[in-house]
């Protein structure tokens, strides 16, 4: 079976041919260096795992373990300080573990496997990145999605142009990407982002999802094999757009890190919340 992780909850459920994973943390929930260096060992033995033919799976999907925040993206702290120290090895180490992380969920880790995401609360940044990565994307009524990074002079780098470049046309794509607006599951689901709104919750959403479309497993999986076909994303493209993010890091201006400094502290602050 897959190995216990310290910031991974990972559950196979072999009456649904489907692992479930989710992101623990102690803190805010987003993608730290510790959780991205993680998720490559988990990658791996997923592969490994599920590549024995005896553990059938149809479905790997994400969710999260916080009720009110899917997750918030990118370790802004982290961010903060290593630009501040002016420390672009660092910033190049997580941009490319972010790259494989978002790289091994929109191929389904290799595997011929749907991959399926659940929000529900707050997708924000790498969070929202990481949302897109999914071929199908649920949703509950209270989920939220946002780009933030302009807010401080910065613009997502972790896939965020990849994708909604390829899911929709240029001129939206560009709104979403330069607004820092924050959209409802409705907005999501206008633009055709949202394969599903549910009212349920947890487990109950994902198998109902399930049952309603098992039958057609195969066309589905074929359906979106051949749309990256269409549309083939190579991970180059994810690592050049990354290595413009790095050298955009170090340009920012006292002023920018001054802005990101107040959405930290908002961060802290909802998840005092959250934690109420």
């Amino acid at each position: 079976m897959l190995n216990e992780y310290k910031n991974i909850e990972v559950n196979y459920f072999p009456e649904h041919e489907l692992v479930l994973w989710k992101i623990k943390t102690e803190g805010i929930p987003n993608f730290s260096l510790a959780i991205l260096k993680e998720f490559q060992r988990f990658s791996k033995d997923l592969q490994i795992m599920f590549s024995d033919k005896s553990y059938p799976l149809k479905y790997i999907v994400s969710s999260s373990s916080h009720q009110e925040v899917y997750n918030l993206g990118g370790d802004l702290p982290f961010f903060f300080k290593s630009i501040k120290n002016r420390e672009k090895k660092k910033l190049e180490e997580y941009a490319y573990l972010c790259i494989d992380a978002i790289y091994n969920i929109y191929t389904s880790f290799n595997l011929p496997v749907l991959n399926i995401t659940l929000v529900e609360g707050n997708a924000y940044g790498g969070g929202f990145e990481c949302v897109l990565a999914h071929d199908i994307i649920l949703a509950n009524t209270k989920a939220k999605f946002c780009l933030p990074e302009n807010k401080f002079n910065l613009f997502p780098g972790m896939g965020a142009y990849s994708f909604l470049c390829r899911k929709l046309n240029i001129k939206t794509a560009t709104e979403i990407l330069y607004s820092g607006k924050v959209y409802t599951a409705k907005d999501m689901e206008e633009y055709a982002l949202l394969d599903s709104i549910e009212e349920e919750e947890g487990m109950q959403t994902i198998v109902k999802y399930i049952k309603k479309n098992n039958s057609s497993f195969n066309f589905k999986y074929c359906h979106y094999k051949n749309i990256k076909k269409v549309f083939p994303l190579q991970k180059k493209e994810l690592l050049d757009i990354t290595d413009t993010w790095v050298d955009a890091c170090l340009n920012m201006q006292p002023e920018d890190l001054r802005r990101m400094e107040l959405i930290i502290n908002a961060q802290k602050r909802k998840l005092k919340q959250v934690v109420k």
